[in-house]
């Protein structure tokens, strides 16, 4: 399914009367998490993306640092990604979801998972700043994020 089918599919499911589709991209809102869903330019696939928060302003490259190890500890190869934002320099979540005989019910499994990923990244991020405010004042190292679970086993 495409991304218009299958948000026409998860609004009538919701009892909403739709979810615009512009040029390629839909935007939403799921507990409170506003989200984008785009289609990739390869076909195939969608990608959510939604933003996590900004990184905090105490141990910034040790947050970051923190991040990218997260995209290969926590997300393997799963087609997950953390980033920053170019412009606002917000950390965002990245979720490719393969639509290749995707249903709606598999559609709305990937989008909870996706959301209560960002909820956790949300928790940690918070759960952070005031360790690194703390270890800025004493001018130690970063303190450990207490990464999420990304609720899958990489082997």
């Amino acid at each position: 399914m495409e991304l218009k089918e299958l948000t026409t599919a998860f609004a009538a499911k919701l009892g909403i009367d739709g979810l615009a589709v512009e040029d390629g991209v839909c935007a939403l809102e799921i507990d409170g998490i506003p989200l984008q869903i785009t289609e990739t330019a390869a076909g195939g696939a969608l990608l959510a993306t939604a933003v996590v928060g900004p990184p905090p302003p105490e141990k910034t490259e040790a947050f970051l640092d923190l991040l990218l190890e997260a995209n290969t500890e926590t997300f393997g190869p799963q087609d997950r990604a953390l980033g920053k934002l170019h412009d606002t320099g917000e950390v965002v979540l990245q979720w490719r979801i393969p639509t290749r005989d995707v249903e709606l019910d598999g559609f709305c499994a990937e989008l909870e998972a996706f959301v209560n990923q960002v909820e956790q990244w949300r928790l940690a991020l918070e759960n952070f700043r005031p360790a690194a405010e703390e270890a800025a004042a004493r001018d130690e190292e970063a303190p450990a994020m207490g990464l999420p679970s990304s609720g899958f086993i990489s082997v």
